[in-house]
């Protein structure tokens, strides 16, 4: 099946978002630049994206960690078998706050710890991994099968709204107001937090007292699909 493209899912994301939020009455045409137009008293274009709680160039991002823990347990069982190990199914977390800056290091080590525990079952003692910073968790069945799979049990803490990465998307939108259509006579900033993607769940209440500097935006709209809930994040006045 092939992934959806951005424009698809964007539709996706507004379509919800109509079912939740009342919009002015007016013909929806679906655009680029801004991804939304609003037909109606007056011309209304808004703008998706949504709001990752860290860019995903950063090394540390949620987005880039969960494809090197991948990377990691794929390769860490690679080398454990290479090594004459067991075909058991590993289940490993990881500390978010260590992350993870190399793949084939700590695939050595994790192959390594394996090799030890594979004979018993259960929960593996913290002390067998105490030298392993990224690592929080480890356990195993203790069975064997041909099909076994290391996976990643990560749990995740969900913080409240990144007040700081609104501010960064809000500029980054800015900058790319003068490519919109001309025709627009307002514009909306509407920002996604998907909780299904830990890369991008937070708490979306809005922070009393906080205030972001008057953007080209009339309204930033910050909005939870599965919730159903939609806030304003507060700009401050001209």
């Amino acid at each position: 099946m092939p992934r959806p493209t951005n424009s698809e899912i964007e539709q996706y994301y507004f379509d919800l978002f109509r079912s939740h939020y009342a919009l002015p009455a007016g013909r929806i045409e679906y655009a680029d630049k801004p991804d939304v137009i609003l037909h109606g008293e007056r011309r209304l274009g808004i703008e998706i994206a949504n709001l990752y709680l860290a860019d995903g160039s950063d090394p540390a991002s949620e987005q880039v960690q969960r494809r090197r823990r991948e990377q990691v347990l794929e390769r860490a069982q690679s080398l454990h078998l290479a090594s004459g190990g067991r075909r058991i199914e590993l289940s490993a977390a990881f500390d978010p706050g260590v992350p993870i800056l190399e793949i084939d290091p700590l695939a050595r080590k994790l192959a390594e710890i394996a090799m030890r525990v594979q004979g018993s079952s259960g929960q593996v003692d913290s002390l067998t991994f105490d030298h392993v910073p990224e690592l929080t968790f480890l356990y195993h069945s203790g069975k064997e099968y041909a099909g076994a799979r290391w996976r990643s049990v990560q749990s995740y803490a969900v913080p409240f709204v990144s007040v700081e990465r609104v501010r960064q998307l809000v500029v980054e939108k800015t900058a790319k107001v003068a490519d919109y259509d001309k025709g627009c006579q307002a514009f909306w900033l509407l920002l996604v937090v998907d909780f299904m993607d830990p890369a991008q769940d937070q708490f979306i209440e809005w922070p009393d007292g906080v205030a972001l500097a008057k953007s080209p935006f009339e309204r930033i709209l910050i909005y939870k699909p599965q919730f159903g809930q939609v806030v304003d994040a507060v700009q401050a006045a001209m």
